[in-house]
């Protein structure tokens, strides 16, 4: 079988595809999204009129969507990591698990942004103390959480607010991370205010 067969083609703009179907079943994405057009639209191309450059077509659409969410992934997590970040140990079913978050000054005490994975979430709903380690120093916290999707629109703008004041341009980075990556369907927003332990 030559490599420039067409059924092996047709392959792999099929493997594309369904990477792509992957990441938009699973998070979404407008990475994702336009990856899984443009396979549909290959596969069409390479079924009613094959050209001798289908092969390579498809191993191109693959590396460019490779390449757009690695990189949008090191820009996003770079530009994170820039700004003032906390390590959170939160205590779960599954053991202990370690997140790193933007911090922001709330009135009565730091709090987090965090899009939770639910074994996380419920942790930090049921009130368990974690750990906060913040400039090298750790503390255990008390959480006081609420689901973002509960908040009033007052209390999301002082939040945002919040976070647009210590971060700035920075925020950008973010709108491109659910823009382009998408946001796992199984996450939970939360908002968990740290006071310290007494």
């Amino acid at each position: 079988m030559k490599l420039n067969n067409p059924t092996v083609a047709r392959w792999m703009s099929g493997v594309v595809l369904l990477a792509a179907l992957f990441f938009i079943a699973t998070r979404g994405g407008l990475i994702a999204w336009v990856t899984g057009v443009a396979a549909l639209v290959l596969l069409a191309q390479q079924r009613w009129r094959p050209s001798r450059w289908d092969l390579g077509r498809s191993i191109a659409l693959g590396g460019l969507a490779t390449m757009a969410w690695v990189g949008a992934w090191y820009y996003v997590i770079t530009t994170y990591e820039s700004g003032e970040v906390v390590e959170l140990a939160v205590d779960t079913e599954d053991g202990t698990r370690a997140v790193r978050l933007w911090v922001m000054a709330l009135p009565d005490a730091p709090a987090v942004y965090i899009d939770a994975e639910p074994g996380i979430a419920e942790s930090l709903l049921a009130g368990k103390p974690v750990r906060l380690t913040r400039a090298g120093v750790t503390s255990t916290r008390v959480p006081r959480t609420k689901r973002v999707d509960g908040m009033s629109d007052g209390e999301a703008d002082v939040v945002y607010q919040a976070m647009a004041n210590k971060y700035g341009q920075r925020m950008t980075a973010s709108d491109l991370y659910y823009i382009l990556l998408g946001r796992p369907h199984d996450r939970v927003a939360l908002l968990v205010s740290l006071p310290e332990a007494r």
